[in-house]
């Protein structure tokens, strides 16, 4: 029993990884500029300047734009491919012959290659959701800390003021 869960165990493994590095392939060439920009923030974030973050914010803005596209064209293919598993199983299905349980199980057997498909295309379209989530939630966090900033002069030019008064 052991040996036989181990060995279902690395075979999930196996087909993660391979699911999950052509997931990322197909989204690389799409997220690899905003992975740059996500860098340059997080390896100068002592040093930002106000303007530097107004910068930011702007082109974290502009690639969610074009994102936006690619974000939903991923998720038509991810429908596209449960339609399509669907569609093989109910040719698979409807060509068997033998009892509906025997059907069921030639017939999902039959269609590895689109469910395998359909699991690819799922994972690119939770990819791109999260990839645009996280740009949203890091031009949000750049808002919030120039406000900081901004609120912080604006208090400290009011004290001065006062002490000089």
């Amino acid at each position: 029993m052991k040996e036989s869960l181990q060995k279902a165990l690395d075979n999930v493994e196996l087909t993660y990884t391979e699911i999950a590095e052509i997931a990322n392939e197909l989204i690389t060439e799409y997220t690899s500029d905003i992975t740059s920009i996500i860098s340059y923030t997080s390896d100068n974030i002592e040093n930002l300047t106000n303007d530097d973050l107004r910068s930011l914010m702007l082109r974290l803005s502009i690639k969610a734009y074009s994102f936006g596209d690619v974000k939903e064209k991923a998720a038509i293919k991810s429908q596209c491919a449960e339609m399509l598993r669907k569609e093989a199983y109910a040719k698979a299905f409807n060509s068997l012959d033998g009892s509906v349980a025997s059907k069921d199980s030639n017939a999902t057997i039959q269609i590895s290659n689109e469910v395998v498909s359909e699991a690819v295309y799922d994972l690119v379209a939770s990819l791109f959701k999260v990839k645009m989530e996280e740009i949203r939630r890091m031009i949000d966090t750049l808002k919030t800390v120039l406000m900081s900033r901004l609120s912080e002069a604006k208090l400290s030019s009011t004290i001065t003021e006062g002490m000089e008064g």
